[in-house]
């Protein structure tokens, strides 16, 4: 990448000139190809996370970044971290926004539904992803690693849930505010917190060789009571204060800088707690999202502040991240595919059957329940 500065009126090449340059345009590209793709998408009745996705992989390794000059001057190798870092930071404020949505009374009232759907959405799977461990460690996994931590590995991959697609699915189709909406996404936060839980254990079992000791074990319960303790200081000392806040402001039709300034700290200092404990930054923003009060219309008032930067501009960055790092060349045969397939198949299956039958068990109807999981 060339010399920071400079300008095209100086013959500077305007994606080199700066990382900047270089940024902007990228978001430019990613936005607008992203916008095109929803359009045919909504006539299959799809959502917007799905262009973005495509989009990313339209230009990425598995297209366009196949030729080198389009790789080589809009998105080098050497500028994706960058983007990643700023994409990240989007979803950890589009997470905080999921977290203002939900009213804390509702969740409370169903949280009994929403740990039976999460825990039959992670033990089918789970299951599931046990059985076929053996076949993908024999033909595709690196035999250093021991089978028991490859095995534990699957199972948690087929159990965790896609959090943000998933919360952006249940926003764009006005979900959220439902009770088949409520009882989606906080069974899915439970979800996610017990699946990271397992995967810093599985991680834990890797880095000690496999062997299972008490060490490997006790850190995967010192993060699950960490998190607990965490989420009880955020909702008994951190929301009064808020709560004291709020209605010292009630009065103002535009949320007050200062209390702008408490909230956001409060943001990035809780997702940064939860990315060092292991349980990913997005945990931390989303649990702050819940206890924000919602006293006097704030949680309205603070979330039409910057919402529709963060939907408009850095979750596009976010989906389509993934898709500009995926290579779907390196599937390069039958085989491949097919167990590329059965995969897919068996963690729909085990999150299909689990919470649909967990959801029906807890006094949702089957149209209720079936909409739960394809929500």
């Amino acid at each position: 990448m060339g010399a920071e500065g400079g300008s095209i009126l100086q013959g500077q090449n305007p994606l080199t000139m700066s990382p900047m340059s270089l940024f902007l345009m990228q978001c430019c590209v990613v936005i607008v190809t992203a916008r095109i793709l929803s359009f045919p998408l909504k006539w299959l009745r799809q959502p917007t996370v799905i262009a973005e996705v495509i989009g990313g992989l339209v230009l990425g390794a598995s297209c366009l970044c196949r030729i080198p000059a389009f790789k080589n001057n809009l998105f080098p190798a050497s500028s994706l971290p960058f983007m990643k870092i700023v994409a990240d930071l989007g979803l950890v404020f589009y997470m905080f926004l999921v977290g203002l949505e939900l009213e804390p009374i509702e969740l409370f009232k169903t949280f009994k539904k929403s740990v039976a759907i999460s825990v039959a959405g992670i033990v089918l799977p789970f299951g599931l992803g046990l059985a076929i461990a053996r076949l993908i460690y024999d033909t595709y996994a690196d035999q250093t690693v021991p089978f028991t931590s490859f095995l534990l590995f699957i199972g948690v991959a087929m159990s965790i849930t896609a959090f943000p697609v998933l919360a952006r699915i249940l926003t764009e189709r006005k979900l959220m505010h439902t009770r088949v909406g409520q009882a989606t996404i906080s069974a899915a936060a439970c979800d996610d917190f017990i699946a990271w839980t397992l995967l810093v254990l599985v991680v834990a079992l890797v880095n000690n060789g496999g062997n299972g000791n008490s060490g490997s074990y006790t850190v995967a319960v010192y993060v699950f009571l960490v998190v607990i303790g965490y989420t009880l200081f955020l909702w008994f000392a951190v929301r009064p204060i808020l709560a004291h806040l709020v209605n010292l402001a009630k009065d103002r039709e535009h949320v007050h800088h200062l209390l702008l300034f408490v909230v956001f700290t409060i943001v990035l200092f809780s997702s940064w707690f939860t990315e060092v404990i292991g349980v990913q930054a997005i945990f931390g923003a989303f649990l702050v999202g819940i206890v924000i009060p919602h006293d006097h219309g704030f949680a309205r008032k603070l979330a039409g502040q910057f919402e529709d930067l963060v939907t408009v501009v850095f979750l596009p960055l976010y989906f389509a991240y993934s898709g500009l790092n995926t290579q779907l060349g390196l599937l390069d045969d039958g085989k491949s595919w097919s167990m590329v397939a059965l995969i897919c198949f068996i963690a729909c299956l085990g999150k299909m059957l689990g919470c649909t039958i967990a959801a029906r068990g807890s006094g949702l109807n089957w149209r209720e329940a079936s909409q739960l999981e394809f929500s």
